[in-house]
């Protein structure tokens, strides 16, 4: 397995080429949240990021809101071509009501739709919960970007998804060492099921049908 994955958002301070020195080859940053509001560091740092080198991604930070206002906003704003890697993050929202399943699956099916690839899905003890044991033929279609800050990624809905394709294991205080980046400090860091040359070969992780 891979350890050299961040997610950051506008208020993460970065030095790119520090990162990359730590040996950090994919940043997955925030884009969208809910219907409206926008990553404005972003575009910019994606640019940066690709001149650099590194893998990049995208991902929405769901709500309640309007389904399709969410997919608008995320696909406007972030504008991904093929080599943006996609995700949806189904966690508490931090504005009112939280995405139900029902509008997880609507968000998933739209992004298929709009783009021909399924998104990654990013979640822990609430996608846990939502999926419960039964099994989901849509979310399948979707790589499993899995939330466990332990020392093994325990309790994913395996009826969904056999295995993570990646795990965050810590958020920068909790979960298991190493958390520190030099560049960055103490982050987000997700590990990818699989090897470097896996990793770089099948980024973005999902493929146009």
């Amino acid at each position: 397995m891979v350890n050299t994955i961040i997610d950051i958002y506008h208020r993460t301070q970065i030095n790119f080429d520090k990162v990359r020195e730590a040996g950090i080859v994919a940043i997955i940053h925030k884009a969208s949240e809910g219907a409206d509001f926008q990553d404005l560091e972003y575009l910019q740092r994606r640019q940066i990021a690709r001149d650099k080198g590194f893998l990049w991604g995208a991902y929405h930070y769901a709500s309640g809101a309007s389904v399709a206002d969410q997919v608008q906003n995320l696909l406007e704003h972030a504008r991904p071509d093929d080599s943006d890697l996609i995700a949806l993050d189904f966690e508490a929202s931090h504005t009112g009501p939280n995405m139900t399943l029902d509008q997880a699956l609507r968000f998933v099916q739209m992004i298929k739709n709009e783009t021909g690839r399924f998104p990654l899905i990013y979640g822990g003890s609430m996608l846990r919960e939502a999926v419960s044991t039964a099994s989901n033929p849509i979310l399948a279609n979707c790589p499993l970007w899995y939330s466990r800050y332990r020392n093994s990624p325990i309790g994913i809905p395996k009826q969904v998804w056999p295995d993570f394709t990646l795990w965050q294991y810590t958020d920068g205080n909790d979960g298991p060492d190493p958390k520190i980046v030099d560049g960055i400090g103490r982050c987000d860091r997700s590990i990818f099921n699989g090897s470097l040359e896996d990793l770089k070969a099948q980024w973005p992780l999902t493929r146009r049908s």
